[in-house]
């Protein structure tokens, strides 16, 4: 098969390679997908550059890549849930990285059905900004209907979905968005809309039940002064918490840099009585499945940005690199 390889950290011109390697051999708990589409992610240029080598360090050369959707090619000897010929869509973990390839072999419980509505391009795009979404709204913040949430830079792969989700949920979405696509995160179902080229979002009203970080920096710290005591901050982008530690298996030596990264949003934290959560997505079937639901619904929707052919990888992150996406920029191997 064929399959994109890091042979080295830095830029993904100068260490991506497509090689062919042998065909994945399920494991008796695996499953072997032939993959149709697989989407890009920011996680995936800063594992290609080295900027998580510090918690995650793979041999190389390694196979990247973490969304797909495909056929079932093959399964374990242990495999229940699914069979040879079902559409499914999955996100592989940090430790199995790999859909820029033409199959992989995953754990069975990573995987769930395809979105009876969708293509493979579409589906595709939905795990890890899914998975990202719910482990953060959900699982974190205990989202309840009826609660206010400001979600950043709206117009985002992972937000286009968070706002259609929290919506989903009842909650009352804000987002920042630039003038431009101040109408587009409207469609998604945003309830407020703060066009960052024009306003101020901390002159806004506040009061925020749950504050949705992506931009990291100083958004972060703000955040704290927008969302009210006893609500939440949940970042994808900000310093490490404790629980961050604890999925990346930290030495004490690492956990104490992260402590000292994470200090001023401790004492923020603190001093507003506003908890704060910084996680790393994990891989989840029956997650992905609960939002296969949502899809099928019609209460979610996928937002692409562009689709390149598979041989297009390098132009593909090019693109996305420009933070100038609208959705999520996604691979088609057919």
């Amino acid at each position: 098969m064929r399959a994109y390889v890091m042979t080295a950290y830095g830029n993904v011109q100068d260490v991506v390679r497509l090689l062919d390697l042998p065909d994945p051999v399920p494991g008796a708990d695996e499953v072997v997908c032939d993959i149709k589409a697989a989407a890009l992610n920011p996680i995936d240029q800063k594992t290609i550059a080295g900027d998580l080598k510090q918690v995650i360090r793979y041999d190389l050369p390694h196979t990247i890549g973490f969304d797909a959707s495909g056929t079932v090619r093959a399964v374990g000897s242990n495999v229940t849930a699914f069979r040879p010929g079902d559409e499914v869509f999955v996100r592989a973990s940090r430790e199995t990285i790999g859909t820029f390839a033409e199959r992989i072999a995953l754990p069975q419980s990573f995987f769930a059905r395809k979105p009876a509505a969708l293509t493979h391009v579409e589906a595709a795009s939905l795990p890890l900004v899914g998975l990202t979404t719910v482990q953060g709204l959900v699982d974190r913040a205990r989202a309840n209907a009826g609660q206010r949430i400001l979600i950043h830079a709206g117009s985002g792969g992972v937000c286009t979905f968070a706002i259609q989700y929290a919506k989903a949920l009842g909650l009352h979405v804000t987002t920042t968005t630039s003038s431009r696509n101040a109408e587009f995160v409207r469609t998604l179902g945003a309830d407020t809309v703060i066009a960052y080229d024009k306003e101020d979002y901390l002159t806004q009203p506040g009061d925020y039940d749950i504050v949705f970080d992506t931009l990291g920096g100083a958004f972060t710290l703000d955040a704290f002064k927008v969302a009210r005591r006893g609500g939440s901050v949940v970042s994808i982008v900000g310093p490490p918490d404790r629980q961050f530690a604890d999925q990346v298996g930290a030495n004490p030596l690492i956990r104490l840099v992260m402590w000292f990264m994470a200090q001023r949003v401790f004492a923020a934290s603190r001093e507003t009585g506003v908890a704060y959560c910084r996680f790393l997505t994990e891989s989840d079937g029956a997650q992905l499945a609960g939002i296969a639901r949502l899809v099928d619904e019609g209460r979610i929707k996928p937002v692409i940005d562009r689709v390149f052919p598979f041989e297009g990888l390098p132009a593909a992150f090019a693109h996305l690199g420009t933070g100038r996406a609208k959705g999520k920029v996604v691979l088609s191997m057919t």
